[in-house]
């Protein structure tokens, strides 16, 4: 059976002897389109013989199984001289898109009779049918189809006398002629290099490289924040401990230099505070300070119950502090002196003071 399959005409030994020259007996050969159903295309098997000449045959097409069967009715014209001849399907489709498959060739045997011209034909010896056979796979190999460095098939146009390339891929999937982010068909080698070489000479067309060019301004994971590298997320603790030595500033005096917007701990551990003009000062005066430490709340006797250890309040006049879930009067009332008793024991106490 002879097949055209993925661009190539398979012609059998069995299948190859179509007839004798001059015969005028109609037979006819199949040829199977395989793996395809199409008829609305047009198909023309051409002949070329030992002397040039061409003999170009329409088949006809029609649709069997999953292939299309292409028949071939060898009328006499068609076997014009015996030896090898050339075949080659050519197809044009409905698009007009020309397709021709790769070459191969039949067999026509001779006839012991005279010409048109009365000239005896001559016997085709088995040498001569061999190296005539010979010279036509030397002929069909120099110009079989062969893959080019980016996976098209290309075959040998003989009218332009040199190779070109079919739409046909290797890989089934014709690549894009052009870098797309949407596309999943590949992209051939040599548009690539030429992007990427575009794409270099953008960016410089001295040494920079296409990626150093587009990362240079970022920041690298060897950059620390407060001595935190980059190379994993920050937690917000660890990024307040390692910020809180550069917030503050310890044994800091009054008046002396500093910078605006720090706070300060004093050598005595008050507060300053660096102002404007870059000089450290109080927080609060110790006056003002003074007027503002009244901490200690006063509790009537009803909410005693709900002051917690450790802490000083009044009730009824009385300063207590509230230890292991007792409130312990701080002075009682026999402990406690009027100024005009002091008098009485040592006199006048500003009289005394004034004398110092």
């Amino acid at each position: 059976m002879i097949t055209i399959q993925n661009g190539k005409l398979i012609i059998p030994d069995s299948d190859r002897f179509v007839g004798f020259a001059g015969d005028n007996a109609i037979e006819s050969k199949r040829l199977v389109l395989m793996n395809t159903v199409d008829t609305s295309s047009s198909y023309t098997l051409c002949l070329r013989f030992d002397d040039d000449t061409v003999r170009s045959v329409p088949l006809s097409a029609a649709a069997e199984g999953g292939n299309t069967v292409l028949t071939w009715n060898i009328a006499q014209e068609h076997l014009y001289a015996p030896g090898i001849v050339q075949a080659q399907v050519k197809i044009i489709g409905s698009d007009d898109v020309t397709r021709h498959t790769a070459k191969d060739f039949f067999l026509i045997g001779s006839a012991v009779e005279l010409d048109d011209g009365g000239v005896e034909m001559e016997y085709v010896t088995p040498s001569q049918m061999m190296n005539s056979i010979q010279q036509a796979l030397q002929t069909v190999t120099a110009t079989s189809p062969y893959v080019d460095s980016d996976g098209y098939w290309c075959i040998y146009d003989v009218e332009r006398g040199e190779y070109v390339r079919t739409p046909y891929h290797v890989s089934g999937i014709a690549p894009d002629s052009a870098m797309s982010d949407s596309s999943d068909n590949a992209v051939s080698n040599r548009v690539i290099k030429g992007y990427v070489d575009a794409k270099a000479t953008d960016c410089n067309t001295f040494s920079t490289g296409y990626a150093d060019m587009k990362t240079f301004d970022k920041v690298p994971n060897t950059r620390r924040i407060a001595q935190i590298p980059l190379t994993s997320d920050i937690d917000a603790g660890d990024l307040m401990t390692a910020l809180r030595p550069y917030s503050y500033r310890t044994n800091v005096t009054p008046n002396s230099s500093g910078v605006m917007g720090q706070m300060g701990i004093g050598v005595s551990g008050e507060v300053l505070y660096c102002t404007a003009n870059d000089r450290w000062v109080h927080l609060a005066a110790y006056t003002d300070l003074y007027d503002k430490m009244d901490l200690v709340a006063e509790v009537s006797a009803q909410d005693i119950g709900d002051v917690d250890d450790g802490n000083f309040f009044f009730s009824g006049g009385v300063l207590y502090v509230k230890f292991n879930g007792d409130s312990i009067a701080v002075a009682k009332a026999n402990d406690v002196y009027t100024k005009a008793e002091i008098n009485t024991m040592i006199g006048d106490v500003e009289s005394l003071l004034a004398a110092i």
